[in-house]
């Protein structure tokens, strides 16, 4: 059994997996149930949405973290211990992986190169600004952001580093790490630089052909895993592009949408997805031994205790735009 901790709006990402009869027996469990329980089940856990958990709910996540692990739960991501973007981009530059900085507005340091663009610490939306070619323009920008009401310490000013694959067309690449594997996943395709959704019919046949041989040589798995360490993630999925061949890594996401692929007109892009897929779930039967059994755990801690039993007890996730 694995039971995957999600935010209370971010249960929906595993329920294919879940519904799918060869997957391991899953169960979501809510950060609210989570921190209000006495006694938790032996089973495999997984922390995820470490990013929009306030400050306090992630300490207290990390308290019943260390909990199931001193009593021998197998525990995936250290709520303690994982790095979201800021210090994990900050951790990668200084590790030589990343070519590009990111900063915090707070720390009010210019960058050492342009162009850059802002956007929020905690959001997985739409930047703040589109790019910015100079320290005038990041400058206006974030006084604009500022006096629409965006708080400074929500604030990061990040570097650009992408490349086209092709004239006018941009691809991000992804890894998923599922405890010890790594899988290279389905990329996706936008004529814009910030590729986030991606642009139907926007990628060539070749791209596709490549796609599946990627997928099929899981070709960046190694160049990831790096990452994955500093990161301190041991589930999730790296997006990154390549610059000049070298991967730019621009985050991990601790809890990323998992869903089996549908129709496509691209033979390629459908066996790429159903490669990905198969490669997912038995990666998933490896987060967890199957030697999980006994009594339940019982989550012992005072900052806990306040918390435990309460039924209506609400975690305060920070709003994701």
């Amino acid at each position: 059994m694995i039971r995957f901790v999600t935010t209370r709006n971010h249960a929906s990402t595993l329920t294919a997996v879940r519904d799918d009869p060869t997957a391991p027996r899953l169960e979501l469990l809510l950060y609210d149930q989570l921190i209000a329980a006495k006694w938790l089940p032996r089973a495999t856990y997984v922390f995820t949405d470490l990013d929009r958990l306030s400050a306090w709910d992630l300490e207290l996540a990390a308290r019943i973290h260390h909990r199931l692990a001193e009593a021998g739960v197998r525990v995936w991501n250290d709520p303690a211990r994982a790095k979201t973007r800021f210090a994990l981009l900050r951790a990668l530059h200084q590790a030589g992986v990343n070519a590009f900085n990111a900063y915090r507005v707070e720390e009010g340091l210019h960058p050492a190169r342009y162009p850059v663009f802002l956007r929020r610490e905690g959001g997985h939306g739409n930047p703040v600004s589109d790019l910015l070619a100079d320290a005038g323009a990041l400058a206006r920008t974030i006084d604009a952001a500022l006096a629409q009401g965006v708080p400074a310490r929500n604030l990061l000013v990040i570097e650009y580093a992408a490349e086209p694959v092709r004239p006018g067309l941009f691809r991000k690449l992804s890894v998923a790490r599922l405890g010890d594997r790594l899988e290279t996943q389905i990329c996706v395709h936008d004529n814009r630089w910030l590729v986030k959704y991606g642009k139907r019919g926007s990628a060539t046949p070749e791209l596709y052909e490549d796609e599946l041989c990627m997928l099929r040589e899981n070709r960046f798995a190694a160049d990831l895993r790096r990452a994955f360490e500093i990161a301190e993630i041991e589930y999730g999925r790296a997006d990154f592009g390549l610059v000049d061949g070298k991967v730019q890594v621009y985050e991990i996401n601790t809890n990323p949408s998992v869903k089996p692929g549908g129709v496509h007109p691209s033979p390629q892009r459908i066996q790429s997805e159903r490669l990905a897929w198969t490669r997912f779930i038995e990666a998933l039967h490896s987060l967890d031994d199957g030697a999980q059994v006994g009594p339940p755990v019982r989550i012992s801690d005072e900052k806990l205790a306040p918390h435990q039993g309460w039924r209506g007890r609400v975690v305060r996730t920070r709003p994701v735009p």
